[in-house]
Parts: structure tokens; C-alpha cells; sequence
């Protein structure tokens, strides 16, 4: 795997969830997913999708989206000038201030349909 992608003007390495995590990933995904069955098709635009979207969002609790997003950005890195890759996530936080939460989410997504593209329908094209 391990992936980059472009994210906030900023190279990422995309990496392997171990399958574990994965499994502990899908199953908290599992009812936003499924909350979203009834979301409209993407060429009836954003704002008809972020109403399921949201409902989906809020009904999770903060645990399981602190695990879903600890999880997905503890196998990102950012490729630094030098052309090393240093980790998104430590212990206590993100590594880098200037990572606001559009661009987590955006990671957190890029890995999801990474790791978890063949267990969501439709995840790897999103």
C-alpha cells in the first residue's frame, strides 16, 4: 500500500491499517454507513447528501469517532522536505498545527477507502 496523495498542499503517505484495527474500524463505520443508505445520488449535489450525512455523522459517538480518526491518521505521514515521512499522530496529538479539520477528514477518508475500499461498497470510489 502506502500511497501518497495530495492533501493541503502537502504530500501523505498513505498506510496499511493492521486487520484487527480494520475490523474495528468497519464496525463503527458500519451504522454511518448504513444511515446513509437513503443519501441521494452524487449528481444531485452536495447539499442533498449532507443532510443524510450529517444525521449519519451524529448519531456516533465521540469515542468511535475518536477511534475511526486516531486509527486512520496513525498510518498517515507527511513527507517532509527533506523527502522523510514523520507521523501525523503521536501520543498526544497531531503532529502538525496547521492540519485543520478539512484536511483530517480528507486523510481519514483517503485511508478508509484504502483499507476498507473492499468492505464498503462503494468506499474505494468515493
Amino acid at each position: 500500500m502506502n500511497d501518497t496523495v495530495e492533501v493541503g498542499g502537502h504530500q501523505y503517505r498513505i498506510g496499511r491499517i493492521d486487520a484487527r484495527k480494520q475490523f474495528h474500524v468497519a464496525r463503527r463505520l458500519a451504522p454511518l454507513l448504513a444511515g446513509m443508505g437513503g443519501a441521494p445520488d452524487r449528481g444531485e449535489g452536495f447539499a442533498a447528501f449532507l443532510g443524510p450525512l450529517s444525521d449519519a455523522l451524529s448519531g456516533m459517538s465521540d469515542e468511535d469517532v475518536d477511534y475511526v480518526l486516531d486509527a486512520c491518521l496513525g498510518v498517515c505521514h507527511r513527507i517532509q522536505p527533506s523527502g522523510h515521512p514523520a507521523p501525523v499522530m503521536t501520543r498526544s496529538g497531531l503532529m502538525f498545527e496547521d492540519i485543520d479539520m478539512g484536511q483530517m477528514i480528507q486523510l481519514a477518508i483517503k485511508v478508509i477507502q484504502e483499507n476498507l475500499g473492499g468492505f464498503f461498497p462503494g468506499a474505494a470510489a468515493a
